[in-house]
């Protein structure tokens, strides 16, 4: 009994120390509401299937990167919530796969997920010489087609994250065109004028693209057409960039 405590305290321990990490696990068996995760130390976890991705390989055998969230000591012994939908999941995966990070040079300034379909993340570089988009996507795409295969298809929108405000914000709609920006620091919100041909491109399918690019990058963002600006009235200089 002593020493089935003892190996509980030390799983326990060592999950303790990994939790906001990210592990390899393995599904051992599942049922139609749940998979269950071999954690390794003699530990297993179950994982609810609407936890999951929608593209998942849930085979016996597969293999899945999950989320440490939280690791608790109950009488049974340790418990250990894990999660695939996690935001911090894409940090780590990237993190992995990009040494820049990893010294400091490249950093994650804010990261923004729908689990299973898009995820949009912005970084800086500390280093004039580096470019932070590129080290993170890797030559030919390389570092990031890691992130993508563990993620099982979901998209990732890497963009330069900028003290310039109408940098920042244009830069987190990618790819949608952006005619002007009308920027309040103080209240850290921004309206944003688009073309009325892009208005539903920047806005995005129910609204994702916006609202990825707000979460990722710190700003309230309210996207209306040229056509709607003129009729509220709203006074703009377009962006040197901007097409006529």
């Amino acid at each position: 009994q002593g020493l089935k405590q003892l190996e509980r305290e030390k799983a326990f321990d060592t999950f303790k120390e990994r939790e906001n990490e990210m592990i390899n696990t393995e599904i051992v068996s599942l049922n139609k509401d749940f998979v269950t995760l071999d954690l390794g130390q003699g530990l297993e976890t179950s994982l609810p299937r609407k936890e999951l991705l929608r593209s998942d390989d849930t085979n016996v055998g597969s293999r899945l990167k999950v989320y440490i969230t939280k690791v608790e000591m109950t009488t049974k012994g340790p418990k250990v919530f894990v999660s695939r939908t996690d935001k911090n999941l894409v940090k780590r995966l990237i993190e992995q796969v990009c040494p820049e990070i990893h010294d400091g040079t490249v950093e994650i300034m804010g990261i923004a997920r729908d689990a299973g379909d898009r995820c949009k993340v912005a970084v800086y570089s500390h280093d004039s010489n580096v470019d932070p988009v590129g080290s993170v996507v890797g030559y030919k795409g390389s570092r990031i087609s890691e992130v993508l295969e563990a993620l099982q298809g979901e998209k990732i929108d890497i963009y330069e994250w900028s003290k310039d405000p109408n940098v920042l914000i244009q830069n987190s709609l990618e790819p949608a065109k952006i005619v002007a920006i009308n920027p309040d620091k103080k209240k850290k919100q921004a309206i944003v004028i688009v073309k009325d041909k892009d208005l539903t491109a920047a806005i995005g399918n129910k609204g994702q693209n916006a609202k990825l690019a707000a979460q990722s990058c710190g700003w309230k963002i309210e996207i209306k057409s040229i056509t709607q600006a003129k009729e509220d009235g709203i006074k703009y200089r377009r962006l040197d960039n901007a097409e006529a």
